[in-house]
């Protein structure tokens, strides 16, 4: 099984509205729009509105913790981003890629990000791209991929950098001073 499989059972469990990629993109979404979210919080924005999580599965803690790691740690060079592998149908792929990035324009709306006209221009486009993969029509991608115009993976790698930037500038690093160190 893989751990994009085990991610959904995961969120099945939990009676998540979301896949995988849906739902991790609503985590980074949330996270570049509003700065730390609680996993609790992400949680509640994935199943019904009564509904609440009363265990976390351990599948979503690691991924939520490995979000928490990956934007803090200085020589991260991208995000992680849970999608299904390259063994799954094109269509499946594009399927989870489209999800993921309406989910990331979602947790960044319902975190209230700063408005898009706010943005840098990098940004900005970052934020263009995610809005025209949201609106693909992935029968038509996965048919056209024959020529290959359609590279998924220089998209997820392209995502995976542009994502961490757009957190890192909206949410710069506090330096570390003698003052801010805490003492052993």
């Amino acid at each position: 099984m893989t751990d994009y499989q085990r991610l959904q059972q995961a969120l099945d469990s939990i009676g998540a509205l979301a896949n995988p990629a849906e739902a991790h993109g609503v985590l980074i979404g949330m996270w570049i729009g509003g700065g730390p979210t609680e996993e609790l919080r992400w949680l509640a924005e994935l199943v019904e509105e009564d509904e609440s999580p009363q265990a976390v599965p351990a599948e979503l803690s690691r991924l939520y913790r490995d979000l928490a790691e990956q934007v803090t740690t200085a020589d991260n060079l991208g995000l992680a981003l849970a999608l299904p592998g390259e063994d799954e149908p094109m269509d499946r792929q594009v399927e989870a890629l489209i999800d993921f990035a309406q989910g990331v324009l979602y947790g960044y709306a319902i975190e209230n990000g700063p408005a898009r006209r706010s943005l840098g221009d990098e940004t900005r486009e970052v934020f263009d791209d995610l809005g025209d993969i949201a609106q693909l029509d992935p029968e038509s991608v996965a048919e056209g991929n024959q020529d290959d115009a359609f590279d998924i993976h220089q998209i997820e790698e392209y995502l995976s950098s542009a994502l961490l930037v757009m957190y890192l500038q909206l949410h710069p690093p506090v330096p570390e001073t003698a003052g801010s160190r805490r003492l052993q």
